[in-house]
C-alpha cells in the first residue's frame, strides 16, 4: 500500500535560491484561482473563445495526483480534466490586463522606445528553445506545444503554449500543468512602465515576489498559492519569471494545483530552477546573448 507523500512546503519556505523573498500571502488572500467558466463555477459555459483545443485525456478527464502514493485527485475530485489546459492561457491574459487596470498612471505615458539588443522575431520559439528542463520532468501531450508569432512595424509577439503530464508513483493517473510562455519585442514604445505596472500588480496580490540577477536589465520571479474557492484542501500554485531587456519582454507562466495532505507537486526550487534554465534558453535563441 503506497504512503502518502509529505505535505507540500509551507507558504513562507524559501524563495528563489539566494534570492531575497517578500512576505508569505495571507491566509485567504485574493490571487489567480480557477477563473469563472470552469467547473466550479455552476451555469458558466466551461471553455472561453479564442483558446486553443485541449486533448483528449484518460477517463474523467486529466487528474491525479502529483506525487507518491497520491489518492485524491482520482475520479476528478481535483477537476484536472481537459478544461485545465485553458488554465494558463486566461490566467496570463488576466495578469496583463489587471495590471493596467490596476496602475493605468503606469501605463500611459509613452517615451522613445528602446533597443530591443538584438533580439528578433522567429516562429516557434518553444521548438528553438527546446524546453530542455521541463522535458526532463514532464511529457508533452499530443499536439502541443501551439505557437504563433505575429508581426508588426510597432511590435512582434511570440506565444508558446503547453500542456505537459508526468507519471507519478503509486498513482493511475499523471500529473497534468500547463505552461505559457509570450515575448514581445517593442519597437514604437518603452517598455519599463508595463513591466512596473505588471510587478506593481503582484505586488498589490501578496504574491511572493524574488528578484533575479543576471537576467536581462531586470527580472523578477513571482509565486501564489492559495486554496480553491469549492474545497480549502485544493490549492492551486501559479509560477511567474518575467524579464525585460531594453524593448524586449519575456514572461514565463507555470501553472499546477494539488490537495494537502494527499498530493504533493514538484519542488519549489525545482521548478523555480527549470523556468530559468529554460527562459535563458529561449533568450539565446531569440538573439540574447
Amino acid at each position: 500500500m503506497a504512503t502518502s507523500p509529505p505535505p507540500p512546503p509551507a507558504q513562507g519556505g524559501p524563495g528563489f535560491t539566494g534570492f531575497p523573498q517578500q512576505q508569505p500571502r495571507p491566509a485567504g488572500a485574493p490571487g489567480f484561482g480557477p477563473p469563472p467558466g470552469l467547473p466550479s463555477s455552476p451555469g458558466l459555459p466551461p471553455t472561453s473563445p479564442g483558446l486553443p483545443p485541449t486533448p483528449s485525456g484518460p477517463a474523467g478527464g486529466p487528474g491525479g495526483s502529483g506525487g507518491a502514493g497520491g489518492t485524491g485527485r482520482k475520479g476528478g475530485n481535483l477537476r484536472r480534466n481537459a478544461v485545465w489546459a485553458f488554465v494558463g492561457a486566461i490566467l496570463a491574459s488576466v495578469v496583463w490586463s489587471g495590471a493596467v487596470a490596476v496602475v493605468p498612471r503606469m501605463v500611459q505615458g509613452h517615451s522613445s522606445a528602446q533597443s530591443i539588443h538584438g533580439y528578433h522575431a522567429i516562429d516557434k520559439i518553444c521548438e528553438a528553445g527546446k524546453l530542455t528542463a521541463f522535458r526532463q520532468k514532464y511529457k508533452m501531450v499530443d499536439n502541443y506545444p501551439l505557437e504563433h508569432t505575429g508581426r508588426s512595424d510597432s511590435m512582434d509577439i511570440m506565444r508558446c503554449y503547453a500542456l505537459m503530464k508526468r507519471s507519478v508513483s503509486g498513482s493511475d493517473t499523471p500529473d497534468y500543468a500547463t505552461l505559457d510562455i509570450r515575448v514581445e519585442l517593442h519597437k514604437a514604445v518603452d517598455s519599463s512602465p508595463e513591466y512596473a505596472a505588471t510587478r506593481h500588480y503582484f505586488e498589490q496580490q501578496k504574491f511572493e515576489i524574488a528578484d533575479v540577477p543576471n537576467l536581462g536589465q531586470e527580472a523578477y520571479y513571482a509565486y501564489g498559492d492559495e486554496p480553491t474557492s469549492s474545497d480549502k484542501t485544493f490549492h492551486d500554485i501559479n509560477y511567474y519569471l518575467v524579464v525585460r531587456d531594453g524593448g524586449m519582454t519575456f514572461s514565463l507562466y507555470w501553472t499546477d494545483n494539488y490537495q494537502l495532505g494527499k498530493d504533493a507537486t514538484l519542488e519549489r526550487d525545482t521548478v523555480r530552477r527549470a523556468m530559468l534554465d529554460d527562459t535563458r534558453d529561449i533568450l539565446k535563441a531569440i538573439g540574447g546573448k
